[in-house]
């Protein structure tokens, strides 16, 4: 199965600003990124998506101080993360709104929010759940 086909609804989420996760149909495991097969029970069933809240916390990060991607650009340096979502599944992202790295902490609480190109496009971001909404 083509893995960008995997990501097709969680794109299309992604333009109706809604944070969807793949859920097994088998045993009901969250993946991030989906997968074909299940890592938990092998299935190999269609994964269905719910929407999550796109609250969760800081489960571990990165910063980076080189633009990869020319087209979604964060002021360098940027965060890299992976949250953990209260539903239980672990997504990665960008992490806005910290003025540096060493304000963050493991364990703080962030939040899903949406920010939108020049293109159109809507791409996730994750802010700490203090900031007020963008």
């Amino acid at each position: 199965m083509n893995p960008r086909y995997l990501l097709t609804a969680h794109l299309e989420g992604l333009a109706r600003r809604e944070l969807l996760i793949s859920t097994c149909a088998a045993c009901g495991t969250q993946q991030f990124p989906p997968k074909a097969v299940c890592t938990r029970c092998g299935s190999t069933e269609s994964p269905r998506w719910n929407r999550v809240s796109g609250e969760g916390q800081l489960w571990t990060y990165a910063t980076f101080h080189k633009t990869y991607l020319t087209g979604f650009r964060l002021p360098s340096p940027y965060v890299v993360a992976v949250i953990e979502l209260d539903e239980g599944a672990k997504i990665y992202g960008n992490l806005a709104g910290v003025p540096t790295s060493s304000s963050l902490r493991i364990g703080q609480r962030v939040r899903a929010e949406f920010t939108t190109t020049d293109d159109g496009a809507s791409h996730l971001i994750f802010v700490p759940a203090d900031k007020e909404g963008t």
